[in-house]
C-alpha cells in the first residue's frame, strides 16, 4: 500500500533524473557541432578586407597576433550579444598581441551606420571584399575563426563565442 502512495514521487524523480541527463548531453553535444578545434594545423586564406574607411586590409598583414575573424551581420541577435565580449577581451588583451575583425556581412551599409552610432567599438570592422564569403563557405551569423600569432586556426566557432577568454588565456596568457 505504501508503495503506490510514493509511486507518483518516484516516477517524477525518474523523469526529472532522465530530462537533466539528456538536456545536459544534448547541451555536449550542441557544443560539439558548434566549436571545433582543427587536429592539424590549417589556415584561412589570405582574404582581404576593407575597413570603413576604404583602406584595404589583407589578414596575413596581422601574422604575429593573435587574430578573431568574426562574421557578423547587424540583423542578426546572437552576433550582437557577443560584440561586448569581444570589446572587454579586446581591451583586456590588446596589449598582448590581440586582435579583432569584425567582419560586417550586412548588404546595407546605413544599417552598419546606424548600429555604430549606438555602440561604440574599439576593435576594428570591417568590411569583406568580393568572394570572401564564397571562399569560406560561411553557414550562418556569428561565425568565429581565432587564429593563433602564426596564423594557424586555434578555434573555429559558430554560434556565440563564449570561450574566447579561455582561448585567449591559452594563447597569450591574459
Amino acid at each position: 500500500m505504501k508503495a503506490v502512495k510514493y509511486t507518483p514521487y518516484i516516477l517524477a524523480g525518474i523523469l526529472l533524473f532522465m530530462l537533466l541527463f539528456f538536456g545536459l548531453k544534448h547541451k555536449e553535444e550542441d557544443e560539439l557541432l558548434t566549436s571545433y578545434k582543427p587536429p592539424t594545423q590549417q589556415r584561412l586564406p589570405d582574404l582581404t578586407f576593407k575597413s570603413l574607411d576604404g583602406k584595404e586590409l589583407r589578414l596575413s598583414e596581422l601574422r604575429g597576433k593573435v587574430v578573431l575573424v568574426n562574421f557578423w551581420a547587424t540583423w542578426c541577435p546572437p552576433c550582437r550579444e557577443e560584440m561586448p565580449l569581444f570589446e572587454k577581451e579586446y581591451r583586456r588583451c590588446k596589449d598582448r598581441g590581440f586582435e579583432v575583425l569584425a567582419v560586417n556581412m550586412d548588404s546595407s551599409d546605413k544599417a552598419l551606420e546606424g548600429f555604430l552610432k549606438e555602440h561604440a567599438f574599439s576593435f576594428k570592422i570591417v568590411k569583406p571584399t568580393e568572394g570572401v564569403e564564397k571562399e569560406l563557405r560561411l553557414v550562418g551569423f556569428p561565425t568565429s575563426y581565432l587564429l593563433d600569432r602564426e596564423g594557424n586556426i586555434h578555434r573555429i566557432k559558430l554560434g556565440i563565442y563564449r570561450e574566447l577568454e579561455k582561448d585567449l588565456k591559452d594563447l597569450l596568457g591574459c
